[in-house]
């Protein structure tokens, strides 16, 4: 046996007591039960559980909360098959650095039915979905699946307006907002541009004004970040239990760097054993990402004071574009691998794990084929490649509060509320020593 108390042992069970044939169910039902020792061990001491595994002291509760959780993964009723044993705790190396015991306590609270107190829990955002919890749980209760079921709850939940977040994950919600997108950027043309663009040389400005293009993501994206803003403040108060313009300033700023440093280097992903390339695939993907959208907003500031546009291919900047287009559509086709590999395994993805996937990925490609097309001077592929790229990225962008995209924001916040907790609990400590 080994000495690890981090480790979940198995030693040869002591044999469970027989029950007198001759008792019928209903009698079996009346009689106290008696836990068995299956044989594993958890810090060193033995894990008994009831011989027909149920643990629930409100079956009532569990079984709602069970529906509930179908709505957001496929195998939400897999919640009624944990048996309490605290191995997706012990195969976290997240769970065991943090010193915090998820995802057991998180099933705990939803074998009890207890959704709201799961909803301002921020340990739940702490877990980053690597499935070491999943692959290790001998009742296949699917606890990382979970836990990635609740996040969506909460999205949901801190979503401004509500409603809007249930809708935009659906199937329906993104042809909706194809649909939307369409329509507006038609209408923008129909106003500000022309449906008889410039053949050759193919400029894209002839079909759409930049300034257009501009103004209209402009006002998007100022939409969708306060929106961002209301959601994070939401969040910020359920976990803490203060609101956020009354946070102590001084402290607000360490924890905040601090986190920022965290999410920086991906330390988190470096501890997955199941997907040990998930770390290099989501900074890959993150940071092509977030390099696109910082070019855009230097083009539209380039624009607007009138420099020269569009850039030459070598051009410094459009070099930086092209890896950064390379990186995010990469760092997608390892998720998509991933997440195949998985599906067919256990069968379990849903469109909300699917959506941001595919759009990131219908961005990054067309953007890279409008630009290919451009230099190609093919007015016939360039043109439609180009409104199509700016319909898949509206789309991106006006569910960027209510989506997958959501976790950026809320996932901050958590760890952020985790280490301003931690500092105003142990204040009396320099801040090298909380951070530690």
């Amino acid at each position: 046996m080994s000495a690890d108390p981090a480790v979940l042992e198995y030693a040869e069970p002591k044999r469970p007591l027989a029950i007198p044939s001759q008792r019928t169910e209903e009698d079996n039902a009346r009689l106290p039960r008696r836990a068995v020792d299956f044989g594993w061990r958890f810090h060193a001491k033995p894990i008994r559980l009831l011989p027909d595994s149920s643990l629930s002291l409100f079956p009532v509760r569990q079984r709602a909360t069970a529906a509930l959780l179908t709505q957001y993964c496929a195998d939400g009723n897999s919640l009624t098959s944990c048996l309490q044993c605290g191995a997706c705790t012990v195969n976290c190396h997240l769970a065991e650095t943090d010193g915090l015991l998820f995802p057991r306590r998180q099933m705990s609270l939803l074998q009890l039915g207890e959704v709201d107190k799961l909803l301002a829990d921020p340990a739940v955002w702490l877990c980053f979905n690597c499935a070491d919890c999943t692959s290790g749980c001998p009742a296949e209760a699917g606890p990382g699946r979970v836990m990635a079921a609740i996040r969506r709850l909460a999205v949901e939940r801190y979503s401004v307006p509500r409603g809007w977040g249930r809708w935009a994950n659906q199937p329906r919600g993104f042809l909706s907002m194809l649909v939307a997108a369409i329509a507006l950027l038609l209408a923008t043309i129909a106003m500000g541009g022309s449906f008889s663009p410039q053949v050759s040389p193919v400029r894209y400005a002839s079909m759409l004004p930049h300034f257009t293009v501009n103004l209209f993501f402009g006002a998007v994206a100022g939409v969708v970040m306060i929106a961002a803003a209301i959601g994070a403040a939401r969040a910020w108060r359920a976990f803490t239990g203060e609101a956020l313009w009354i946070a102590r300033v001084g402290r607000l700023l360490r924890s905040v760097v601090s986190v920022a440093r965290q999410i920086a280097t991906h330390q988190q992903f470096s501890e997955c054993r199941q997907f040990p390339l998930s770390r290099w695939a989501h900074i890959s993907l993150s940071y092509g990402f977030l390099t696109l959208l910082a070019l855009a907003g230097v083009a539209a500031v380039r624009i607007a004071v009138h420099a020269p546009y569009p850039l030459p291919a070598s051009h410094p900047l459009k070099i930086a574009g092209n890896l950064a287009a390379a990186l995010t559509i990469g760092g997608g086709l390892y998720f998509w691998v991933q997440r195949q590999r998985e599906s067919r395994k256990s069968g379990s993805s849903s469109w909300f794990d699917w959506a941001l996937l595919v759009e990131l990925l219908l961005v990054g490609t067309t953007g890279v084929l409008a630009e290919v097309f451009r230099y190609a001077n093919i007015a016939a592929l360039a043109y439609p490649t180009y409104f199509l790229h700016l319909v898949f990225v509206f789309v991106l962008l006006a569910g960027a509060a209510h989506s997958k995209l959501a976790h950026v924001f809320y996932r901050t916040v958590a760890l952020t509320a985790e280490e301003y907790q931690a500092a105003a609990s142990v204040r009396g400590l320099e801040p090298g020593r909380v951070a530690a």
